[in-house]
């Protein structure tokens, strides 16, 4: 089972957190993707905060690394927060449905499930955490992005239901902290 690297980012802001909504399936998460050959995790986070919300930032802290297992991979991803430092709020309208700031008590209803942790860490500002999330991929090896968007479109559901049909919420006690010592900033260890 082959392992993926992925880079996301919290961008933060008089308490309230950047959140970008999908085109393809309508759901909010955080920014980021895939690091590229011959990229840095930091380098890609940076990267696609840019290009997804058109924000220069600067990375704050490491938030942590999570793991969600699939059937046909696992993928690793590297949360940074960070906090804008110019640029223009310009989503990329092939990727990107909508962008929003939210606070940390009051996200989206249309969330994807694996970023919640994700997003209540970097709001508590935690650092170090390391996370595996199963349930994620739920589709067997082969199966594309090309065969996602054909079962999306096959459904008849709008985006955001088929999101959740295609991609269960496994529930509460799908993540599991896999090294003790996150540090949160006034409380230790």
């Amino acid at each position: 089972m082959p392992t993926l690297l992925a880079a996301s980012i919290a961008i933060i802001e008089h308490d309230r957190i950047l959140l970008i909504q999908r085109e393809d399936f309508r759901v909010w998460g955080l920014p980021g993707g895939d690091v590229d050959p011959g990229e840095s995790l930091a380098q890609a986070a940076v990267r696609e905060a840019g290009e997804e919300t058109g924000l220069k930032v600067e990375l704050t802290r490491l938030v942590g690394m999570y793991s969600l297992v699939g059937n046909a991979h696992t993928l690793v991803t590297a949360v940074f927060a960070a906090r804008p430092v110019g640029g223009v709020l310009r989503p990329d309208p092939r990727e990107i449905a909508d962008i929003g700031w939210f606070a940390g008590d009051a996200l989206p209803d249309d969330l994807m499930w694996w970023h919640r942790q994700r997003i209540a860490d970097a709001c508590a500002g935690v650092t170090g955490a390391v996370w595996r999330q199963e349930g994620g991929w739920p589709f067997p090896p082969g199966f594309t992005r090309r065969d996602l968007y054909a079962a999306r479109d096959a459904s008849g559901l709008p985006r955001a239901d088929a999101f959740r049909q295609l991609f269960p919420d496994p529930g509460p006690d799908v993540a599991i902290l896999e090294t003790p010592g996150v540090i949160i900033p006034g409380r230790g260890r």
